[in-house]
């Protein structure tokens, strides 16, 4: 793998009033690998996702995807220069058909207007078209053929998951970040979802993964960083990270010795 830092973190810093919620973090995610973010509830981890994809404004540090500033950028701008996430809580549009969401997700690659939205050209139906055949080609991709008439809001919860992943898929990112994308599945669901991420990296997508089933983001990630009260403690390569005295003690809520 040809060490390229794709997703540049500087001592970003995040305060609501007095709160400190991220202080001083680092973090460099080389292209082409997945790359783990864990801790105990609050330690930051959602926050610093937040604050990567422009949902909030640092208030110190620089974010840069593949030497591009993101800092100050609006969400559908960071989504435009190749950055794409899913979310904790499931953000569908319930009662729009699987396939219909996954489109919208294909929009912000249109050039069509809102002339062409109007007028209804050649060339607009023709993009329409090719937005709908890869929308298609995507939900398969995830697993979810036969199901693009479907309401959104009717797939089963794992099928959601995927949706998701389908309609980020569909922006055509560099980098995706799951926020929690296994919580509430069970074991077979999970190992399947885990063979969906590598599938994805093997695409060519940089991962960048929140999530709380250590055992998947340890047996999947190429490194792993873990954050506590905001502050990057331990990086690095899944058994060294598990060997770490402050990373054990942030887990079991004890002092490192």
């Amino acid at each position: 793998m040809t060490q390229v830092a794709l997703l540049r973190v500087s001592r970003v810093t995040k305060r609501f009033g007095g709160l400190a919620a991220l202080e001083d973090v680092t973090l460099n995610v080389v292209a082409g690998e997945i790359y783990g973010l864990i801790g105990p509830n609050g330690a930051g981890k959602t926050t610093l996702f937040n604050c990567l994809t422009g949902l909030y404004s640092l208030t110190a540090g620089e974010v840069t995807l593949d030497g591009t500033a993101l800092r100050g950028l609006k969400p559908h701008q960071i989504v435009k220069q190749g950055f794409a996430r899913t979310f904790q809580n499931i953000r569908l549009f319930a009662n729009m058909t699987a396939l219909e969401n996954v489109m919208v997700g294909r929009h912000p690659r249109s050039s069509s207007g809102l002339l062409g939205a109007v007028l209804r050209d050649r060339a607009t139906r023709a993009e329409e078209a090719a937005i709908r055949d890869r929308a298609r080609e995507l939900m398969d991709y995830v697993g979810l053929p036969n199901k693009y008439r479907t309401l959104a809001g009717h797939l089963a919860y794992g099928d959601q998951r995927r949706l998701e992943i389908a309609r980020a898929l569909a922006t055509e990112p560099k980098l995706l970040a799951l926020d929690e994308p296994v919580a509430g599945m069970n074991p077979s669901e999970r190992r399947q979802m885990g063979e969906l991420f590598q599938r994805v990296r093997e695409g060519g997508v940089t991962l960048l993964l929140i999530e709380h089933d250590v055992k998947l983001v340890m047996g999947l990630c190429d490194r792993v960083a873990v954050l506590d009260y905001g502050r990057k403690i331990a990086e690095g390569d899944a058994a060294s990270v598990q060997k770490d005295a402050a990373v054990i003690a942030a887990y079991l809520g004890v002092a490192p010795t």
